[in-house]
């Protein structure tokens, strides 16, 4: 496996191990037969719902705050649409 990060390497070596995997072909294999998605840390999956209640919550405000019409999630929308154009 070349110029692939170190951090990502080393998981990959995990996984062969941890499947049994004598080549990363098996280990691709595998983990294609089984659509195996890769699992998040409690304290990632954490900080990951706080953030995400945190937007939400201020979403909220600022939409009840906002004068008129667009809503907030229309404007937070509006900046993606012109990059495509």
């Amino acid at each position: 496996m070349k110029n692939l990060p170190e951090d990502l390497l080393k998981e990959l070596k995990r996984l062969k191990v941890e499947l049994g995997c004598k080549t990363w072909s098996e280990l691709l294999a595998k983990l294609v037969e089984s659509e195996r998605a890769f699992s998040l840390s409690e304290e990632k999956l954490d900080e990951m719902k706080t953030g995400v209640q945190g937007f939400l919550k201020l979403k909220r405000i600022v939409s009840s705050r906002w004068s008129g019409s667009p809503t907030v999630l229309e404007e937070t929308r509006r900046p993606r649409n012109h990059e495509h154009e």
